[in-house]
């Protein structure tokens, strides 16, 4: 029988079709942008091969009945780097999508006025983008996703909030408050805009919830010397010396603060501090701080039976603990985009979307649910919300000692600070 020119060009077109979609595919492309010159940056990348390693081991992803690997197709937004501006930073989360056709982007950017502006590059194309690493500024969700949920629902959070942090270091203030009788602060921050306002809003709760705030000092990112401010600290009469600091040169700070046996008790924000390596590096001055590690499952604990597992494979992945902010994080993040996948059975972002929204999985730390405007929920339940963490360094390892249902074990003081309190009270 002859066939006409017109369906036997169909017929060619349809297996044309049939070949190009039904053979191309062989990964699942998941585009990360990420600070590959910053700790954070690296922790999240780290988080991501992990995961991305556990589940390639097992096939992969599942959709339309067959499994498919991931493949990471990562670029450095340099967004950590004061050198390197927004537009810059944007410019290579759009090469990930136009460029590299990637299916889906994880990661960052991390600095919270970079990742904000991400949300815009997002919204001109046809991508879902789960943060799991930095951009911890409320105005994410509260301000720039709930001025228009439409325009950015391809937008999910994951990786943190600093309200909730704060919340968090507020209870364990009313903690040190109730149970050791302390209400004297003295603040000393970095001098950058981020730590002057972080400072500011510590200040008002804790004087909200009755400290005294008995100094406070910004000192400039390239100090090393800090005796001054510490010699402050101990005639102001504080009972905490509350930091919040990205510098390296903090480690100058601990040891200091040692040598001088300052009765005061750190504690608060401080980048270098997170490290496994601090206790080595300090010599082990960093003894007694309190520091946020921001995730919890970061230091060996049992939040969810998942939380020891991680841990053990981080560590014997990468050789050490993992370090704390965008870790964790970035490890589940893979984990949820996994679970949406199959139960979508799709990656087109108006399928994903929905399977999205509807996450509700158990994962390192605690369980990934998301509100309305796209931000994970934080909290104090592991059943219901995910857990941040506050730990001591106790004998060369960080201790979990908030929250309540992350702890690995107590708070211990200074010697020197208890004699110290028992003398002049």
């Amino acid at each position: 029988m002859k066939r006409s020119p017109v369906l036997w060009g169909c017929f060619l077109l349809v297996c044309l079709v049939s070949f190009t979609y039904g053979e191309e595919r062989k990964t699942i492309l998941v585009g990360c942008p990420l600070p590959l010159g910053a700790s954070y940056g690296q922790n999240g990348l780290k988080g991501l091969t992990l995961a991305t390693e556990e589940i390639n081991d097992k096939g992969g992803i599942l959709l339309h009945g067959k499994k498919y690997p991931i493949q990471l197709e990562i670029v450095d937004t340099g967004d950590l780097d004061p050198k390197v501006s927004v537009e810059e930073s944007n410019a290579q989360v759009e090469k990930l999508i136009t460029e590299k056709n990637v299916d889906v982007l994880v990661g960052g950017p991390n600095r919270s006025e970079y990742g904000v502006a991400a949300m815009d590059v997002v919204a001109g194309h046809n991508v879902v983008h789960i943060v799991s690493s930095g951009c911890y500024t409320p105005k994410w969700h509260s301000v720039k996703f709930a001025s228009d949920p439409k325009k950015y629902r391809r937008s999910f959070r994951m990786s943190g909030n600093i309200a909730w942090y704060i919340k968090e270091t507020r209870d364990l203030l009313k903690f040190l408050k109730k149970n050791y009788g302390f209400k004297k602060m003295y603040i000393l921050i970095q001098n950058t805009l981020m730590c002057r306002d972080a400072a500011e809003i510590v200040k008002k709760v804790a004087t909200e919830d009755g400290w005294e705030i008995v100094g406070q000092e910004s000192a400039p990112s390239e100090t090393t010397d800090f005796t001054n401010y510490l010699e402050k600290c101990k005639k102001s009469g504080a009972q905490v010396l509350f930091m919040w600091n990205y510098s390296p040169n903090t480690s100058y700070l601990f040891e200091q603060w040692r040598n001088m046996e300052i009765p005061a008790l750190p504690m608060g924000f401080v980048e270098t501090a997170e490290d496994p390596d601090f206790w080595k590096k300090t010599k082990g001055k960093c003894a007694y701080s309190v520091i946020t590690l921001s995730e919890a499952g970061v230091t060996l604990s049992d939040v969810t039976p998942l939380s020891r597992a991680y841990y053990n494979a981080y560590k014997q992945r990468w050789g050490k603990p993992p370090r704390g902010t965008s870790s964790a994080a970035s490890y589940e993040a893979m984990y949820v985009l996994k679970d949406a996948v199959e139960r979508a059975d799709s990656l087109d972002p108006d399928k994903l979307i929905p399977a999205l929204e509807k996450t509700d999985l158990p994962v390192v730390r605690g369980r990934i649910r998301f509100d309305k405007n796209h931000q994970f929920i934080l909290g104090y339940d592991p059943e219901t919300s995910a857990l941040g963490n506050w730990a001591q360094w106790q004998d060369g390892k960080r201790v979990t000692i908030w929250p309540p249902a992350a702890k690995s074990g107590e708070l211990k003081m200074p010697p020197w600070l208890q004699w110290f309190w028992l003398k002049t009270r």
